[in-house]
């Protein structure tokens, strides 16, 4: 079967024979030789390797360990379970992961989550973290985080999930995390503090005193926590956090949060401490009940009742994670109406509306003459943002990467985990874009000369629904855009946070010249079709499908993601390498 590979393979009758093989393979893999052909042997054999395969999962050697364990994502049989899991308890880390990783390929991560359920009393803390990572991105659930958040031997593992929930009563935890653990969990906690909605004066007053604290990233996410919940009680402690702050991305959020607390008319929400709402009506309807109660003549207690609304309606971010179908109507529907009352509840500038394709919305734009200072040198959209090794850029997706398979990623992913992190404008520009769009979440474009008239924007996308600028104002550098959005939200396609940066050479407005190739989606597949009509509003493009051809109507934006191979390999795109880009323009 295996001609090319000069396996030696003893002599053995029926099933050894087979065994005997898959040893030879296994031999052969440990080597790194002929990795593609035994591959597909593999699949080849499917279930009837598993015994022999599972003869050396058990084996003293790691590496023999490994190898078995990367065969196995290739053969399959129910009998390879319980060995496979077992492996999930056991010290060796490595194993731990790949075990993961197979039985996530052929249980899925709902069937991963189950059997790693029992794993959450472990006594020991890395095999009930290592547990909790698999479960909790596949299925929320209050009374286990709760659970896990009372033992601070989890600390260091629950930090990247206590973000998604609202609950009010898990904040005296939060603060004890706070508190008491280490860099990361304490900054999450911040975070959580902010959506859990807990803003009671002494909570306002200790994140107001961590404007002083030693770490950047500390003053950075106090100041987020002050743009959401900060009062003119806290005013002060910002103005005098300003006066000595250097770092320019803590400035950002400082000048942001102060013009937050400016915006809200009056501290209606800080008067009393909310009390939980108790109904059986769906969240959709709350909101916007809620909504509609701070309209023109809105009193403090219709603020605070819809403050209420707000805070209690639900316990966490509902479980959603992206797919090339849009989720079902009334999911959305909750989903907005929660992002409108927010943004009425926290004076957030930039405009709301229902979710939207980039560029559809009229309102979501700015058309007017291009009208700010030149960009005359560039710094980053986040601290510490250059990675030599990273590879986002150019990226190659697998075929089988649901949604983008085949695809080339055209930006930039930083700040993997960094939820609520400063994003500020990189060089002086005006905002022609921002909106909130399907799996991007709230996305903002800025326009950009450079000090030779040459036009760029930057894009920033998987950002927090507090959009601190709004289309049509200038910004200068250093101008803070808003912040990364959460984890595991919808307005962010369920993804982990992170921020999407792409740099895009040209003008914002854009038309395309007839008979141009451009990358479309339509009917949830890629397509490469050409251009028939295009001005500043739409582009029509003419696609052949198996179906036959068809003429589509899109706007007429450059934004995107992903591109396709052929687009990538003929430079016909536009986009520019992001670390590239900004070495090249940065002065210092």
């Amino acid at each position: 079967m295996l001609p090319s590979t000069n396996l030696q393979i003893a002599k053995a009758p029926g099933p050894s024979r087979l065994n005997e093989i898959v040893a030879a393979i296994l031999d052969d893999l440990s080597r790194g030789q002929h990795v593609s052909q035994h591959t597909e042997a593999l699949k080849a054999y499917g279930a009837a390797a598993v015994p022999g395969l599972l003869r050396n999962l058990d084996a003293g050697d790691a590496a023999r360990r490994s190898v078995t364990l990367y065969a196995l994502q290739y053969c399959w049989a129910q009998e390879a379970t319980e060995p496979v899991a077992a492996l999930l308890k056991g010290p060796d880390a490595r194993a731990r992961h790949m075990a993961a990783i197979v039985l996530a390929k052929h249980k899925g991560l709902d069937g991963l989550a189950r059997i790693c359920e029992p794993l959450l009393d472990d006594p020991r803390p890395e095999i009930a973290g290592f547990a909790l990572e698999r479960i909790e991105g596949e299925t929320p659930d209050l009374a286990r985080i709760r659970r896990c958040m009372e033992q601070p031997r989890l600390w260091d593992y629950v930090w990247k999930y206590l973000p998604r929930y609202h609950s009010p009563e898990l904040a005296p935890l939060t603060l004890k995390i706070l508190a008491g653990g280490n860099l990361a969990p304490a900054l999450a906690a911040i975070v959580a503090l902010i959506h859990q909605n807990e803003r009671s004066s002494p909570v306002r007053q200790e994140l107001a005193r961590l404007l002083a604290h030693a770490r950047p990233d500390a003053r950075e996410l106090a100041a987020e926590y002050l743009l959401w919940h900060g009062s003119p009680a806290e005013s002060a402690a910002l103005t005098e956090a300003l006066q000595r702050e250097t770092d320019v991305y803590v400035r950002a959020a400082l000048e942001a949060a102060a013009a937050g607390i400016a915006r809200r008319a009056a501290d209606v929400l800080a008067a009393r401490r909310p009390e939980a709402c108790t109904t059986t009506e769906p969240p959709v309807e709350r909101y916007n009940r809620a909504l509609a109660l701070l309209g023109a003549g809105a009193t403090p207690a219709d603020w605070q009742t819809a403050f209420d609304v707000y805070r209690t309606a639900e316990p966490m971010e509902p479980y959603w994670a992206y797919k090339p179908e849009p989720p079902a109507e009334e999911f959305v529907a909750a989903r907005e109406s929660r992002l409108a009352l927010q943004a009425r509840l926290f004076a957030i500038p930039a405009p709301r509306g229902r979710i939207e394709a980039p560029a559809a919305a009229a309102e979501s734009q700015y058309r007017g003459e291009f009208h700010a200072e030149p960009a005359a040198e560039l710094i980053p959209p986040v601290r510490e943002y250059f990675d030599p090794e990273r590879d986002c850029y150019g990226k190659h997706m697998e075929k089988d990467v649901e949604g983008f398979g085949g695809m080339v990623h055209i930006g930039d992913d930083v700040c993997w985990h960094r939820d609520h992190r400063t994003v500020v404008a990189i060089g002086n520009g005006l905002v022609r874009q921002v909106a909130c769009t399907f799996s991007w979440g709230h996305v903002a474009v800025i326009e950009h000369a450079g000090p030779d008239g040459e036009r760029f924007c930057s894009m920033y996308a998987h950002l927090s629904p507090f959009v601190c600028v709004a289309p049509g104002q200038t910004v200068k550098k250093g101008r803070k855009i808003g912040s990364i959005g959460r984890s595991f939200t919808w307005e962010n396609g369920g993804y982990i946070a992170h921020l999407h940066f792409g740099i895009h050479t040209g003008p914002y407005w854009k038309a395309h010249r007839p008979g141009t190739l451009l990358d479309v989606r339509w009917d949830g597949k890629h397509y490469t079709g050409k251009v028939v009509a295009s001005d500043g509003d739409n582009t029509v493009v003419e696609v052949h499908t198996p179906r036959g051809a068809y003429y589509l109507r899109r706007p007429a934006s450059w934004l995107a993601g992903y591109v396709s191979k052929a687009a990538w390999d003929q430079h016909r795109h536009d986009w520019a390498d992001p670390q590239e880009f900004l070495r090249q323009h940065a002065r210092g």
